[in-house]
């Protein structure tokens, strides 16, 4: 991505506040948008399958200031055909504390690339 993108897409940010214990995203539920979070922080759980355990064990990260929750929706967004196949969050995010963000949504994205705002180096056919 280069700076003329990168700029674009700041264009397209949207602050978003979460109150404390809010769910941000659920596992296997699809991603609606990419987080950049300003001011608070995040917990990330995993769940870890493990077929030895009765129990599914859980990995947790803490996300704060600077981080990002969804970033994988970009990839996406330069590969898709179709915008159909919208991916799904592999974790739980939860606010420990109040939280600030900038949220590009998925349909923002869909807007960027199909008006070749973003990811000018392959068509989408090519890719």
């Amino acid at each position: 991505m280069n700076d003329s993108e990168l700029r674009t897409i700041c264009d397209y940010l949207k602050p978003k506040v979460f109150e404390e214990n809010a769910k941000v995203v659920e596992v296997g539920q699809p991603l609606n948008a990419m987080l950049y979070i300003i001011a608070g922080s995040m917990q990330a759980y995993l769940p870890i399958r493990d077929a030895r355990e009765a129990h599914p064990l859980t990995s947790f990260k803490t996300l704060k200031k600077g981080m990002f929750v969804g970033e994988q929706l970009l990839e996406w967004a330069a590969k898709t055909k179709t915008f159909d196949d919208q991916p799904i969050s592999f974790k739980t995010v939860r606010c420990c504390k109040k939280v600030e963000a900038f949220a590009l949504t998925v349909d923002d994205l869909k807007t960027l690339v199909l008006s070749r705002k973003i990811f000018l180096m392959k068509s989408k056919g090519d890719v």
